[in-house]
């Protein structure tokens, strides 16, 4: 029987690779169960993270126990056994591939990284159990043969995540702005000149308005025309606004020369896919809905939402074989909403979500740096896709993304410092005078229940107001030079970010359609949630719609319909 000192131990790498193999076997083997439930027990909710994780402990804990070797330390020829050369018994493997493993990644993987920082190439658990990892004496040609395998397989996915993260990181960085560089109005400004709207004694709102909106679309379309980049700022699942944009988008190409529509709701990633999908001789709806289906949240079932993919596929078709078509763009970076917040990242699953929910950041461990620079990448995207070719666009976003002249701001040396400007500021600040932003008329009052409080002096309630002396005529018009420009409240969030900033600040341009009140909420598209979404982030669904007393579901067909119906009736 070999000493200790007669054996070739295995390094870091080798035994690095060969645990890569068996993660790949595990995987593999989980993700065909996964396809099989789905096909044939749909309403189960697969826990995938939890259950690799306890797969792989069992996986290792009974071959090493077995056999001394795994699949993929078998595939490159090293094997476990005691420092004397024995196998190790069925105790020891257990505990040396389960708590111990666990001990020695739990700080940093650190116990896993001793054995390529010591001689004798053990790490934490190898110690505890006195196990060593060798390279086996045997004649089996085809070892070099799976090294070079799992070592282009290993590199090809790594290099692929690592070069993925870079360039995100990079991305984000070409759009830094020093924040003690940003300069905006309210920053100057005397807060005695802006005025509350519990002060307001002037009856003029009406008739100004009377002489000097517009209607909606002329609206848009003058200030479409008028300049290179418009941010359109919704309210999420407003159905009016969207179909107003659907009614819009020919005339925005005709009348105001727009080429692009940039959507926050799409992932940049599928920007390949959206061409195809709006240049196509058919509109192919299973493509639609894969392009729907990959949205962040991977709950945006609102028909209306992707209605503007098949009118701008109508537009294109209707144009001469030799005219420039419109462009459709997503903006989002390809990142995962459920992973983060089963994490306890969203007021949603705060506290609420099971222990096995936490394997999750495996999973969601890429997605950290997109949804931290979420604002920086988006802004990036409009600068590479829209910016550098020249081109004028729409954007379609939530509003909170649209402050041009607002962001949180912080003091030192009695001086008003910006922080953390968010998309429109890091795009107005960079490129003066190219942007415009358009306020698609919402509540800013609104509390984290999305109920309304009853503030009488709000500005949303003055709006009200103002607009119900008109009939709650739809219009259009700026804000800037009008009377609302430098009116406050001390309710909304956009106001709380100083004394002086006021209404102008936080919209530079007004369209009204209708009170929000009577506004409509989207319409669900019917069988949105697939059988594998509803595998994938069921928990998600049980935590966002199972709020709902009237929303009961078992699997996404009830799911969806629940939904079709629900939203139908809002």
């Amino acid at each position: 029987m070999n000493s200790e000192k007669e054996i070739i131990k295995a390094g870091f790498w080798i035994r690095l690779l060969a645990t890569w193999v068996d993660c790949l076997i595990i995987y593999f083997v989980l993700t065909a169960i996964l396809y099989l439930l789905i096909y044939t027990a749909p309403e189960l909710y697969f826990p995938f993270n939890f259950t690799f994780f306890v797969a792989g402990l069992i996986y290792s804990s009974i071959l090493v126990a077995w056999k001394g070797q795994t699949a993929g330390k078998y595939l490159l020829g090293i094997s476990v056994q005691s420092n004397t050369g024995t196998r190790l018994s069925f105790l020891r493997s257990v505990l040396r591939e389960t708590i111990l493993k666990i001990v020695s990644g739990v700080v940093l993987f650190l116990g896993f990284f001793w054995i390529g920082f010591t001689k004798n190439k053990k790490g934490w658990h190898d110690h505890i159990v006195h196990s060593s990892v060798v390279k086996n004496d045997s004649d089996n040609k085809a070892t070099p043969f799976w090294k070079i395998i799992v070592l282009a397989s290993f590199i090809f996915f790594w290099g692929n995540y690592i070069w993925d993260f870079t360039s995100t990181v990079i991305d984000a960085k070409r759009m830094d702005m020093n924040p003690a560089s940003i300069k905006l109005p309210f920053m100057d400004r005397d807060p005695s000149s802006v005025t509350d709207v519990s002060a307001v004694t002037d009856t003029s709102f009406v008739s100004w308005l009377d002489k000097n909106e517009q209607s909606p679309e002329a609206y848009a379309l003058q200030v479409t025309s008028a300049h290179q980049v418009t941010l359109f700022g919704e309210m999420h699942e407003n159905a009016d606004n969207l179909i107003f944009l659907n009614h819009l988008i020919a005339p925005l190409y005709h009348k105001s020369g727009i080429r692009v529509i940039a959507m926050e709701i799409i992932p940049a990633s599928m920007n390949k896919k959206v061409e195809q999908l709006i240049n196509g001789k058919s509109y192919d709806r299973d493509l639609a809905m894969e392009i729907a289906r990959s949205q962040c949240w991977k709950m945006w079932g609102f028909k209306e939402y992707w209605d503007v993919l098949e009118t701008v596929w109508k537009l294109n078709h209707s144009l001469a074989d030799t005219a420039e078509k419109m462009r459709v763009i997503g903006l989002d970076a390809d990142w995962e909403m459920p992973n983060l917040s089963l994490l306890g990242t969203s007021q949603d699953s705060k506290g609420k979500t099971a222990f096995w929910e936490k394997f999750r950041i495996f999973s969601a461990i890429g997605d950290f740096p997109k949804y931290a620079n979420r604002d920086k990448l988006m802004a990036r995207n409009i600068e590479k896709e829209i910016i550098s070719k020249h081109q004028k666009a729409v954007v379609w976003i939530g509003f909170n993304h649209t402050l041009i002249n607002v962001t949180a701001t912080v003091q030192r040396n009695n001086k008003l410092v910006a922080v953390n400007p968010r998309f429109a500021v890091l795009l107005s600040q960079k490129y003066k005078n190219t942007f415009f932003q358009v306020e698609l008329y919402q509540r800013f009052d609104l509390n984290d229940s999305d109920s309304i409080p009853v503030y009488t002096n709000s500005i949303d309630n003055f709006l009200d107001s103002v607009m119900r002396l008109r009939n709650n005529k739809p219009a259009g018009f700026s804000i800037a030079l009008s009377p609302f420009e430098k009116l406050r409240d001390k309710y909304s969030p956009f106001f709380s970010q100083s004394p002086s900033v006021c209404y102008g600040d936080v919209a530079q341009g007004l369209i009204f359609l209708k009170p929000f009140s009577a506004s409509s909420r989207c319409n669900w598209i019917p069988g949105y949630i697939s059988d594998k979404m509803f595998m994938k982030y069921k928990p998600m669904y049980d935590l966002v719609f199972g709020k709902n007393e009237k929303i009961k579901f078992r699997n996404a067909t009830e799911l969806n319909e629940v939904l079709v119906k629900w939203l139908g009736q809002n």
